[in-house]
């Protein structure tokens, strides 16, 4: 089970590009700023579609949450999930795409997200 102390160290090993930013904080004892530090970096890299990475990040928040202990999947399902979930949807393709990207670990908390996310109609 991975640890909350553990996930920087992972998280640099999968994505290199991070390894200045999460240094910029003592990562290893705030675990929310960390995979706060992970969800921005894949929203940008989304909104620019640059899919092979934001790929790599979804895929290490879909391990992360997976072998997580319960503070390491709060942060995913506190910080990333609603991060990625309020990004707007331009069109059908980038749906598919950006559907296609989320792993199996993250999909089904994903959709609550975004459909919990949208404002409710009131029926009367």
């Amino acid at each position: 089970m991975i640890n909350q102390y553990e996930v920087p160290a992972l998280i640099e090993d999968a994505i290199p590009e991070l390894r200045k930013p999460l240094h910029q904080f003592p990562a290893v004892f705030h675990v929310y700023e960390t995979v706060s530090c992970l969800s921005n970096y894949t929203r940008k890299q989304l909104e620019e579609h640059n899919y092979s990475i934001a790929g790599r990040c979804l895929r290490v928040a879909g391990r992360l949450y997976e072998r997580g202990n319960q503070v390491v999947k709060g942060a995913i399902e506190q910080h990333f999930l609603p991060a990625l979930s309020c990004l707007p949807i331009t069109d059908a393709i980038y749906r598919i795409k950006l559907y296609s990207l989320v792993p199996a670990s993250l999909y089904t908390l994903f959709i609550q997200q975004q459909i919990g996310g949208l404002p409710q109609i009131n029926k009367q």
